[in-house]
C-alpha cells in the first residue's frame, strides 16, 4: 500500500517524541540517521524477527493442542483436486478441525516447518528437507487481453510476449524467487509486474497490462488462453504434495485420497 511522504514524517515525528531523542538528521545531502536512530534501526530488526518468532511459535503451539489438520497452498495455485479432497478427507474424520489456507512459498514451508501446517501443496518443487510426493502435471497456457491478435500462431513463447511484462501472483518475500524460477524453467526474460490475487492479475491481463502463465485453461471475458511452449515443448505445472509427518494418520490418510484423485484424473470425483 501506498504511504505518503508526510504521513511517514508524522509517524517519526511521534516516536522521536517518546523516545525523548532524535532519530534523523537533516543534512545538506539529504537525510541521515543519527546515532540514536542507528541503534534503533539495527536492533529493531532483530526485535521484529524475533516477534515474528515469537508468534509462529505459539501459533504452533495452539495448533498442536487440538484436534486439527491444516493444509496450505501456494496463493493463485490451488490445485483443481484440492477441493474434492478436502470433502472427501472431511467425510473421513468428522470430528476434527480442518484449516486450509493459501499463503506464499516461503510461508508455505515456515509453516510446514513449524508444525503449523501438516500439508503444504506448491506447484513447482521445494528441493529438500520435506517429505515430497508428485501429484500431476498440466499444461500451461499464456493468458493475454483479447485486444492482441496472436495471428496464425497456434501457440505462444516466452520471445512472442517479449514486449509485455509477465504478471505474476507473490508476497514480498517470494517475488525474486518467483521471478528467478520463470526465467529458469520457461526462458522468461521479460520485465515483471505484481498482483496480490489471481483475480487482480486476470484484470490486470484484460486491461492489457501484461501477461501470465495458468494451468487453468477456462476463459473470462476480456481475457483468451493461448498454448505456452517453452524449449520447444509444451510448458507444464508439476504439482506436489510436502509434508513433514508421514506416520501421522490424517496426513496419510490425506495423501492417499490426493493421489487416487490425481491417478484418476478425476477432479470432480468425491472419494469415499
Amino acid at each position: 500500500c501506498f504511504i505518503s511522504q508526510s504521513a511517514v514524517s508524522q509517524q517519526i515525528s511521534a516516536l522521536e517524541t517518546e523516545l525523548g531523542v532524535q532519530l534523523l538528521e537533516r543534512t545538506p545531502r539529504g537525510v541521515i540517521l543519527t546515532e540514536a536512530g542507528r541503534y534503533l534501526y539495527e536492533h529493531g530488526k532483530q526485535l521484529i524477527s524475533e516477534a515474528e518468532k515469537l508468534k509462529q511459535g505459539v501459533q504452533a503451539a495452539a495448533y498442536k493442542s487440538e484436534e486439527r489438520f491444516s493444509v496450505a497452498y501456494l496463493t493463485g495455485s490451488a490445485p483443481e483436486y484440492l477441493p474434492r479432497a478436502l470433502c472427501a478427507f472431511k467425510k473421513q474424520h468428522k470430528d476434527i478441525s480442518v484449516e486450509v489456507y493459501g499463503t506464499g512459498f516461503l510461508n508455505a514451508f515456515a509453516d510446514l516447518d513449524s508444525g503449523r501446517a501438516d500439508i503444504v501443496l506448491a506447484a513447482r518443487s521445494f528441493g529438500d528437507g520435506f517429505e515430497e510426493k508428485y501429484l500431476y502435471s498440466t499444461p500451461c497456457f499464456a493468458a493475454i487481453s483479447s485486444m492482441y491478435s496472436c495471428g496464425p500462431q497456434e501457440f505462444l513463447t516466452a520471445a512472442d510476449l517479449k514486449e509485455l511484462p509477465c504478471i505474476i501472483v507473490a508476497e514480498n518475500n517470494d517475488r525474486d524467487a518467483e521471478q528467478r524460477y520463470l526465467r529458469e524453467f520457461f526462458g522468461m526474460k521479460n520485465s515483471f509486474l505484481v498482483a496480490a490475487s489471481e483475480e487482480e492479475a486476470e484484470l490486470m491481463v484484460a486491461a492489457g497490462n501484461g501477461f501470465m502463465l495458468t494451468d487453468n485453461e477456462k476463459s473470462r471475458p476480456g481475457i483468451k488462453k493461448v498454448p505456452f511452449y517453452a524449449g520447444g515443448n509444451r510448458a507444464e505445472r508439476r504439482y506436489y504434495l510436502y509434508t513433514d509427518n508421514c506416520t501421522n494418520k490424517y496426513v496419510q490418510d490425506f495423501i492417499q485420497i490426493m493421489l487416487r484423485l490425481c491417478a484418476t484424473q478425476q477432479p470432480d470425483e468425491v472419494v469415499e
